[in-house]
């Protein structure tokens, strides 16, 4: 199963999805199903999907997609780190010493990188899926 932010469509699966189940609602559960999935950015077949999926997981669709939603962020951020680095890095060059200026700096640096990478390897676990869930999706 994809869970790129922005994608409301589940990823093609090999052999198509030939499996069917037919789920009626009255019109409320659907005007509350429809915009339920809308705030997640899914269509309601995959929200209700996914709803009834999570629970062996123990992660609610909403859960998941905050946690997608938040490695994006973080991605952003591992970016801008990298960029710091490598400004700091020509900039050590230049001066061919590493200042304490830039020495301070690199240490900042360093220490939001790795509590963005401790913040990535906590959410992770939550985002997970089994090797059979996806090859399922």
């Amino acid at each position: 199963m994809s869970f790129v932010a922005g994608r409301m469509r589940q990823a093609n699966a090999e052999g198509g999805r030939p499996v069917r189940r037919v789920v009626k609602l009255t019109e409320f559960e659907d005007n509350a199903l429809y915009f339920a999935a809308a705030r997640v950015g899914m269509t309601p077949a995959r929200f209700l999907k996914e709803s009834a999926l999570s629970r062996e997981r123990g992660v609610s669709v909403s859960e998941r997609h905050e946690m997608s939603t938040r490695l994006n962020q973080l991605n952003g951020s591992l970016a801008a780190v990298g960029n710091n680095l490598n400004q700091l890095a020509r900039r050590a060059n230049a001066e061919e010493a590493v200042t304490a200026e830039i020495s301070a700096e690199l240490t900042h640096s360093l220490a939001k990188l790795r509590a963005t990478m401790r913040e990535i390897s906590g959410a992770l676990p939550g985002l997970a899926v089994s090797p059979k869930e996806a090859d399922a999706s």
